[in-house]
């Protein structure tokens, strides 16, 4: 090789490794858990940046191409690493909604640096454009890149279909790679961004609104909604088996409230039981109230389209088969660490999960298969009492994978210096064969003990409990008694300091004032029933 062709060779290499920066940022962060994850980012990334070749097989119009994406590299490794997460939907959307003028008085405020960003563009075009014209990929070569990547594709989709409850595979299609990976992190942002609800969703208003004395305090406050788990298969409630070691080790800063009870065995009338507050023949929503009192507003969900988010400031849904079938809740994490370090200083965050759904099989990797063997290993996709011990086994698994997921969360809370709260329940229960009524599943035709009787945890970071003793207190205080998804709507407003028309301090499980009423469960639209009669 000639010293010409050496220093031709140096400079693709100086462009390629600059549009691959932003990902090398990334390992920075605690967005990556361990090398499996580290390995897939590193190679869908790669992946990303390659594919263009098959379009452009000129290296110097390859890299032309790229240029819009040079300039934003700066900026967005630079976001990465100041809030050790990748620039989110809230802060992509702020800089979308500022105007010119706002933005140059924003970017001014870096002084001489700002001039970094174009001066590195124009060295970038420089360089791209000294690159020999004879530099092409052969159309032989493009048919093996082309096989490479759809092999890859394929494998790992394979895999993930077949052996991802028996070995941990690197995560390399799953959702939260594509989030953090650099630039497909930043086109799922606007597509998101773009296909968000906006409008008025039918709710009608409390008039939320900020603490009367003084400038309103930053709080973080977080509601995780699972899906389809029962208060007593988690170890921390007294279930035999070890299903939630990760939490028990938080020992006296978990709070269970053991006797918790939902308003219906279905989501779509459990979950507005959580989030909403009945005001005869309308209703006011939670997430809207915190955005009346001022609080940026994310509503991150592994499930389908709920009017609660429409409006909200950070929104994520599964919008296909593939996200039902394919997407762990892990895969939310992404957007739910950026939105809580980029949004701002008082912020409602709500986690809806898809958590112990059926096929249970779907809803725990290979790192939660503990109890087995599974409905997957038995090749049982229609289960019968005569299964149940399999059917306990992949049911508790996801309990495990839920435990891990709640760790992540709690831990990404304990590192931020804001007083933060989660609340996490589930919108039912689940039936598991049982007694002698055999029933599986839940939305059966009335509810049972089984599908009503949900795990209620909170859990407050040390500037929470120093900031708010009061409530810390009457938490602790109300744990031991039987309450409702009822009471949540009040309980989360107190938490975050909002007032609001219509609050009874009796309704709040942070108040010293909260007094045990009779709870109810939906049988239908029409009909509901104490929970006590339910067997």
């Amino acid at each position: 090789m000639t010293t010409s062709q050496q220093r031709d060779l140096i400079k693709a290499l100086l462009l390629a490794g600059w549009l691959w920066l932003p990902n090398l940022a990334v390992i920075g962060t605690d967005h990556l858990q361990n090398n499996g994850d580290v390995f897939a980012l590193l190679l869908l990334s790669l992946m990303l940046l390659a594919a263009p070749l098959l379009l452009a097989p000129s290296w110097r119009w390859y890299f032309l191409l790229w240029s819009p994406l040079a300039l934003l590299v700066l900026p967005y490794t630079y976001l990465t690493l100041i809030y050790s997460s990748v620039p989110g939907d809230a802060l992509l959307s702020s800089a979308l909604h500022t105007s010119p003028a706002m933005s140059w008085q924003v970017a001014s405020a870096f002084g001489w640096r700002v001039w970094l960003v174009p001066l590195i563009l124009l060295i970038y075009v420089l360089l791209a454009c000294s690159l020999p014209r004879s530099w092409t990929l052969s159309a032989p070569a493009r048919k093996r890149l082309l096989a490479a990547l759809l092999l890859t594709i394929m494998l790992a989709l394979l895999g993930r279909q077949t052996v991802a409850q028996s070995v941990r595979l690197p995560p390399l299609l799953e959702q939260s790679t594509l989030n953090l990976a650099f630039p497909s992190g930043l086109a799922m942002s606007l597509a998101r961004i773009a296909r968000q609800q906006q409008g008025d969703a039918g709710f009608v208003s409390v008039h939320g609104r900020p603490p009367a004395a003084g400038k309103a305090p930053p709080v973080l406050v977080v509601l995780v909604i699972g899906e389809s788990l029962r208060s007593d298969h988690l170890g921390i409630n007294g279930y035999p088996r070890n299903t939630t070691p990760l939490l028990a080790a938080l020992g006296s800063e978990l709070l269970s409230f053991a006797d918790a009870a939902s308003t219906a065995n279905w989501t779509s009338q459990a979950v507005p039981g959580i989030v909403a507050l009945p005001l005869g023949r309308q209703r006011a929503s939670l997430p809207h109230t915190f955005a009346e009192a001022g609080f940026r507003t994310a509503w991150l969900s592994n499930q389908e389209t709920l009017p609660f988010s429409h409006g909200l400031d950070v929104v994520e849904h599964a919008v296909s088969s593939q996200d039902f079938h394919l997407r762990t809740d892990a895969n939310l994490l992404p957007l739910f660490t950026s939105f809580v370090r980029q949004a701002g200083p008082r912020q409602f965050a709500v986690l809806h999960l898809i958590g112990s759904h059926i096929p249970y099989e779907e809803r725990y990797t290979a790192v939660s298969r503990i109890y087995t063997p599974t409905l997957r290993d038995r090749g049982i996709t229609q289960p019968q009492a005569q299964h149940r011990q399999a059917v306990i086994n992949s049911y508790d698994n996801t309990v495990i994978e839920t435990d891990r997921l709640l760790a992540r969360v709690i831990g990404v809370l304990r590192d931020d210096p804001r007083p933060a709260i989660l609340l996490y329940t589930s919108d039912h229960g689940e039936n598991l064969f049982d007694d002698a009524r055999q029933l599986f599943m839940h939305a059966q035709t009335g509810p049972t003990r089984h599908d009503i009787h949900v795990p209620l945890l909170v859990w407050m970071n040390r500037p929470y409990r120093a900031a708010h003793p009061a409530i810390a207190w009457a938490l602790q205080a109300n744990h031991r008694k039987q309450v409702s998804h009822r009471d949540l709507f009040t309980t989360l407003l107190d938490a975050g300091g909002v007032r609001w028309d219509g609050r009874e301090a009796s309704h709040s499980l942070a108040s010293p004032l909260y007094r045990e009423r009779p709870r109810s469960v939906m049988v239908d639209l029409q009909t509901s029933v104490s929970y006590e009669s339910l067997k």
